[in-house]
């Protein structure tokens, strides 16, 4: 059994989410999602977390 690390759960769990496509993780539209970040398999950068903060501000 291999273990996995957090960020790469997350994104299995993502491309469980996607029906099964890693295309479509990519496309992803629920930016209020938790693993939102995370979708990618690697660690969001503080550029990338203040994107979406002001991508969900802009929603409200």
């Amino acid at each position: 059994m291999t273990t996995l690390t957090p960020v790469k759960a997350i994104r299995k769990k993502c491309v469980d989410c996607s029906g099964g496509s890693s295309k479509e993780v990519s496309h992803c539209q629920i930016l209020d999602c938790p693993l939102y970040l995370y979708r990618m398999g690697k660690r969001p950068t503080d550029l990338e977390k203040k994107a979406l903060k002001q991508a969900l501000k802009d929603r409200e």
